[in-house]
């Protein structure tokens, strides 16, 4: 039975981290399908833009596990990486592909802002409740 619990181990070790590299992927390859069809793609900008959501993806993730920065430089640092991969989309895409992105960027942050305020009034209800 012990000669079997760490090929086990290993195995469902293994099995999690492939699982969430796949994950990963899907979130990319997820992505950038929403961007062609909101943007009409062609094959050669799908290729392009799939390279870009990655790489920005992979510079993201990196960034929010490094706890050594510290909070304001990491928000900096997020934002820079977001002007970065919207310098690289602007060379991808033709001026109405990239003005309709920038459009539904917009409406993406407008949805979260909204989001975020439904949810703060939930929690502040919540407390009113409470004794």
């Amino acid at each position: 039975m012990k000669r079997l619990f760490l090929p086990m181990l290993v195995t469902l070790l293994l099995t999690g981290f492939i699982s969430r590299s796949q994950e990963k992927r899907d979130y990319i390859r997820v992505m950038t399908d929403s961007m062609k069809a909101h943007l009409s793609l062609n094959e050669e900008q799908y290729t392009k833009v799939y390279d870009i959501n990655k790489n920005f993806s992979d510079r993201m993730a990196t960034l929010r596990k490094d706890n050594q920065v510290q909070r304001m430089e990491k928000a900096k640092q997020m934002k820079d990486l977001s002007q970065q991969r919207d310098s690289s989309l602007k060379t991808v895409l033709t001026p109405q592909q990239y003005d309709m992105y920038e459009a539904n960027k917009k409406e993406r942050r407008e949805q979260a802002k909204e989001k975020y305020k439904e949810r703060k009034e939930q929690r502040e209800m919540k407390k009113q409740e409470q004794p």
